[in-house]
């Protein structure tokens, strides 16, 4: 008999399959059950290891012995005429199958799992609606903490990136907290590479704990250090080192998480634990890559090539998204770069870095970001912005008002990115104003809370009130929108002399300078001024048929403002620019609508009234 045979008769393959097949569920269940009945992170390396060391022995075994009816024999022992090898291979074969549909039954229970436990799960849903009938998550001032960049102790190419993206990952997780305050990233990460006393930093927060830690790596070794310390006195309420390998890392940041929840009396269950683990990706290389992006992201929005640095940020969304399909911020900050190559192109602006290329692909790449976004949304808060971004990019503005209220009240640390185009002209000014005050608690030093809480002041009125909130502002961040709210706060209270003041002095660009005073010229009603500076500027600046729009309506002139909004009106995206000549006009309506068809469709099915509110008057604007 040949080996083959010989190893066949005796069921040796038959075992080596029955010990493969019933390893793999074991381990398999482990990963399932290791993390509820809380076994240490090495337990499954552990199992692995025991297991693929004993399957030589167990192949030995079975080729020694026999299964006999008197018990378990050496196969030499055993009498080839009365063998029942044959029969016990029989039971070995439904063993197996026993084994295979138990693995394909456990399968499918973990894939269901898995997508009940996704952002659209009922969890999220019912917390959606809990958040919308007005359920208090808000914390309490003791318990609220900040996550300050962690210090790269090493010097490899991206361990800047990997510590930034534990950070950032500690702080999702504890986001998702609704009992803990906490400051978001671009506050946080505003005290990098700053050395300043603990208790500065938490007073300019607003927190009473700080987090602080730093990283090392070495190869495939990794040692974390992590302490809580109270601002007031500098106490330490919590610290530890962790000595692991890089594939641990999400183990450390969910324990670091886990263990300042705790140490600052935050209680947790499992559904919290969950709703920590909802906010982390377990890659890597994922929020490396992420980091990347955002610092690119960040610059291109402080430098004039925009769209080429977008582009760059995207490359690196895109491979985070691809190592990390969950990770939902990567979505909301690769749809910018679309949203910015549409409305660019609607509002006539000629941008030598948007191709023929990129406006085709943008709308379908916004529509799959938002999708997504909302498909992995972890909280409500995530939700409701999204759908409303969604509707409102999209056009698909049925119930629009109710999504945009919907975003600004949902209790949480950020508003839609479009939301104070549909707040506060059409008459949500002040939930405007409540929703973006809530994300600056969250993150005080967020220029974007700081521009569109301003703006909403000058909606409702409060000209004087939104002069002094932006003069406070520009104590710390002197961004364009800021001063232009200056200036219009100054202006709308008869103050010209100091908004041109304003307008000159503070600006580091021309062509900001410009389309400032040609505003100021039409609130203090001279005619002459405006049309000269409007000139001066689409020299300087170029073609923007929206911001051409703007001035025409502040001077009144409205047969040229009704050609502009039907030129932007037939363009694809352009009732997003509509809305933004809206916004900055605060004229009322800068158009007739009878000149923009598509976009009056869209306005009757939105719930937004027309005209849009006119919190000013403009002298030379008579309708």
């Amino acid at each position: 008999m040949s080996l083959f045979e010989e190893l066949k008769r005796r069921n040796v393959f038959r075992i080596g399959i029955a010990y493969l097949v019933g390893s793999w569920l074991l381990l398999q269940i482990m990963d399932v059950v290791g993390p509820i009945l809380k076994f240490p992170e090495e337990a499954a390396r552990y199992v692995l290891f025991l297991v693929a060391i004993g399957f030589i022995p167990a192949l030995i075994l079975a080729w020694a012995f026999e299964l006999t009816p008197e018990g378990v024999k050496l196969e030499s022992e055993v009498n080839r005429e009365t063998s029942i090898t044959r029969r016990t291979g029989r039971k070995l074969d439904r063993g197996i199958i026993v084994i295979l549909v138990f693995a394909v039954s456990f399968l499918l229970f973990d894939k269901l799992t898995q997508q009940q436990a996704e952002p659209l799960s009922e969890t999220v849903q019912q917390e959606a609606q809990q958040d919308t009938a007005g359920v208090e998550l808000t914390a309490s001032v003791g318990k609220s903490v900040a996550v300050l960049p962690f210090v790269a102790m090493s010097n490899g190419p991206d361990d800047d990136y990997f510590s930034d993206g534990l950070t950032e990952e500690i702080i999702n997780a504890l986001a998702q907290l609704p009992d803990l305050l906490v400051t978001a990233r671009t506050s946080a990460f505003h005290f990098k590479n700053e050395n300043l006393p603990i208790d500065d930093i938490a007073r300019q927060l607003g927190v009473a704990h700080v987090v602080e830690g730093s990283v090392r790596r070495a190869g495939d070794q990794l040692r974390i250090t992590a302490q809580l310390i109270r601002a007031s006195d500098g106490f330490h309420l919590w610290s530890q080192t962790y000595d692991r390998r890089t594939q641990d890392t999400f183990a450390v940041q969910s324990d670091i998480a886990e263990k300042v929840a705790s140490a600052l009396n935050v209680f947790l269950d499992n559904t919290l634990r969950a709703r920590m683990q909802r906010g982390s990706t377990r890659n890597v290389e994922a929020f490396i890559s992420f980091q990347k992006g955002m610092i690119l992201y960040e610059r291109a929005h402080q430098e004039p090539s925009q769209i080429s640095l977008l582009k760059q940020a995207n490359v690196q969304f895109e491979d985070a998204i691809a190592r990390s399909p969950e990770m939902v911020e990567a979505y909301h900050y690769h749809s910018d770069l679309s949203s910015h190559v549409l409305i660019s192109h609607a509002a006539g602006e000629l941008d030598g870095n948007i191709t023929e290329v990129d406006l085709a692909r943008s709308p379908g790449e916004l529509t799959e970001d938002y999708e997504q976004t909302i498909r992995y949304a972890r909280n409500a808060n995530q939700l409701h912005n999204a759908q409303f971004g969604l509707a409102l990019l999209t056009g698909q503005w049925q119930g629009l008002r109710e999504l945009s209220q919907l975003s600004l009240t949902t209790e949480g640390c950020d508003t839609a990115l479009w939301a104070h185009l549909a707040g506060g002209p059409f008459g949500d000014a002040q939930l405007t104003k409540d929703g973006f005050a809530r994300e600056q608690r969250c993150d005080p030093l967020r220029v974007r809370s700081m521009v569109h809480m301003t703006g909403a002041m000058l909606w409702l009125g409060q000209a004087e009130a939104a002069a002094k909130n932006a003069e406070f502002h520009l104590q710390k961040e002197n961004h364009p929108w800021i001063i232009r709210a200056l200036a219009l706060g100054l202006a709308f209270q008869g103050q010209i002399d100091k908004a041109i003041q304003v307008a000159n002095n503070r600006f580091r660009v021309e062509t900001e300078t410009l389309f400032l005073e040609t505003l100021i010229a039409a609130i203090a009603g001279d005619d002459a001024a405006a049309e000269n500076l409007a000139a001066e500027y689409f020299v300087k600046n170029g073609p923007n048929d929206r911001d051409a729009l703007i001035f025409e309506a502040t001077r009144g002139r409205r047969n040229e403002t009704s050609r502009l909004a039907g030129l932007i009106d037939a363009r694809p995206f352009g009732h997003l620019v509509l809305l933004q000549a809206i916004y900055e006009c605060f004229c009322g309506a800068p158009f007739d609508l009878e000149a923009t068809p598509r976009f009056a469709r869209m306005l009757g099915v939105s719930g937004l009234d027309w005209p849009p509110l006119k919190p000013y008057e403009f002298p030379l604007k008579n309708w």
